[in-house]
């Protein structure tokens, strides 16, 4: 008969002689369940097994340190810390994208043809207020987007969806034909 959840726990906690048996136990119960929670929510094989890692870490830790405050819910404590670290991964996945996309801009142009940065100064200019703060925060400052949304008071979402817009206004800026100046 296998010993139940929380007294796989309680075992860890207290450094019993047996902790590193209930640790892999306590492993093996649950790394198939966080794995296809990753391959539900994250949708890739390999972001599923660091899931899997980064939470098995989390929960060893806290039950080493007792701070796995019922000892018979565990199951609840590694679904809510699936969905946390399933949610930072996420959230990097988004920032990436966005650190791409202006890397993008100032990648090598058709023909190696640098971009040009009095240009790309311009473009920044023409955008709105608001949009030109959200690039400047998030590519110059380095902000996440719950920083951004917080010190523009707006929220997240629209943080992302005004990011999304000026990337994309300044490669239609910045891919435009230049009028010569007369």
């Amino acid at each position: 008969m296998q010993a139940p959840d929380g007294e796989l726990v309680r075992a860890i906690a207290a450094g019993a002689d047996q902790a590193r048996a209930a640790e892999a136990e306590l492993c093996r119960r649950f790394a198939p369940r966080i794995r296809l929670y990753g391959l539900r929510h994250l949708r890739d094989e390999d972001r599923a097994r660091d899931l899997v890692q980064a939470v098995l870490l989390a929960l060893l830790q806290a039950a080493r340190a007792g701070r796995i405050a019922d000892p018979e819910r565990v199951d609840r404590f590694m679904l809510g810390t699936s969905r946390n670290v399933a949610q930072r991964i996420r959230a990097g996945d988004r920032r990436a994208a966005g650190e791409e996309a202006l890397a993008a801009l100032a990648a090598d142009q058709p023909g190696d043809e640098r971009l040009d940065a009095g240009a790309l100064v311009r473009c920044v200019a023409a955008l709105d207020e608001r949009s030109r703060q959200v690039v400047m925060m998030s590519f110059n400052e380095e902000r996440s987007s719950d920083e951004i949304a917080l010190r523009l008071a707006i929220s997240t979402a629209n943080v992302r969806v005004l990011r999304h817009r000026a990337v994309a206004a300044l490669r239609r800026c910045l891919d435009a034909p230049q009028e010569a100046d007369a």
